[in-house]
């Protein structure tokens, strides 16, 4: 009886996800920055996030200094006899029907003023009785996301003719191929962990990226060039929704032109290395009032945005058992042929805590 040894086998897995992970940083730096985190068991990865209940919305029409009524963008804030702030008057909630408020003017001595339209409404407190029952309770039940998980694969087929010439600088074809193959497939999972929309059409699947899970925090720039204040303004809006309360490893994304922009930001607003023989700047960091933030490189953005992200809330999870592979199929006739296959998705969490600005100049 033959022997069967390992070296025989055809259409045996290989790992090469160390391989993938030692591909160029400058082409995947997200990929890089990430790693691979634990599989996940399902093609539709759940998972679940909780918040406190709001404390704030916005007034939806304008409401003169007499009204005892006042239209909100979320009514679910709110109970009767709570105490809310709008402008320097702070006003009784008397009921609450879906969005409408009935209110006492001038709750505590203060002054009942005409109100302008998307004037923000927020909770102060509920107003204590001496000797009350208990209030009646109130919950908000966690949220479940999810995200799909995309299949990435290509193939490497090479002929007999091909394998047999000698070609200069290349001892191996099939393993160089190989290579250029796993480069490919690393560029087309960091893009889809940028720009990928979710999508399932029979048994195709696609994952959603970054771009869109971000909602909360997305600033229009209208062309405006990127500065100070617009970097602050988004990290005040992640720092408004509690995205800091945890602390977290939060990076500033930027593609090439958007790196040289920022670096043309006042200095004091930068850390920046610079060699002493040589002029200009490398800024590795921005300074604001919301702490220090690294800035990372990655040229598969946008050229007119950026991204602020927590590293922490993100994590990129292959499907159980299909970590990138590649699989020898063996000889086919005259050639030979592989495959190299994984499959992805991303867990984004919490898209409050990270910002996007686009149409940067």
């Amino acid at each position: 009886m033959a022997k069967i040894y390992n070296a025989d086998l055809i259409g045996k897995k290989q790992s090469v996800v160390d391989e993938i992970l030692l591909l160029n940083q400058h082409q995947t730096p997200l990929l890089n920055l990430l790693g691979f985190a634990d599989a996940v068991t399902q093609t539709s990865h759940q998972w679940f996030e909780d918040e406190m209940i709001n404390d704030e919305t916005k007034v939806n029409g304008a409401v003169t200094n007499v009204a005892t009524s006042v239209v909100v963008v979320d009514g679910s804030i709110f109970r009767a006899n709570d105490v809310v702030k709008i402008g320097d008057e702070l006003l009784k909630v008397t009921a609450v029907a879906s969005n409408t408020l009935t209110v006492a003017r001038g709750y505590a001595g203060t002054t009942a003023a005409a109100i302008n339209d998307q004037t923000k409404v927020e909770f102060q407190f509920s107003e204590g009785v001496e000797g009350a029952d208990a209030r009646a309770a109130r919950y908000k039940a966690r949220a479940q996301k999810s995200n799909k998980t995309q299949i990435f694969d290509d193939t490497v087929q090479l002929s007999g003719t091909a394998q047999a010439v000698t070609q200069y600088g290349i001892s191996d074809l099939y393993e160089y191929e190989k290579q250029k193959k796993q480069l490919e497939l690393a560029l087309q999972l960091e893009k889809a962990l940028i720009n990928g929309v979710a999508y399932e059409n029979g048994n195709v699947r696609q994952m959603a990226g970054v771009r869109s899970f971000i909602q909360s925090n997305v600033t229009d720039a209208s062309a405006a060039a990127v500065s100070a204040n617009l970097l602050n303004d988004s990290l005040q809006s992640i720092y408004e929704k509690g995205g800091f309360a945890s602390g977290g490893n939060f990076k500033i994304m930027v593609p090439a032109k958007q790196k040289r922009a920022i670096s043309a930001i006042d200095n004091n607003k930068l850390y920046i290395t610079q060699a002493e023989n040589s002029r200009g700047q490398v800024v590795d960091q921005f300074v604001s009032d919301f702490g220090q933030f690294e800035i990372v490189l990655n040229n598969n953005l946008d050229a007119k945005e950026l991204l602020i992200v927590d590293t922490n809330r993100m994590a990129i999870r292959p499907l159980v058992g299909r970590e990138f592979f590649h699989k020898y199929m063996g000889d086919q006739g005259d050639y030979v042929t592989g495959t190299l296959v994984g499959e992805y998705t991303l867990e984004f969490k919490q898209e409050k805590a990270h910002a996007r600005i686009k149409n940067l100049a």
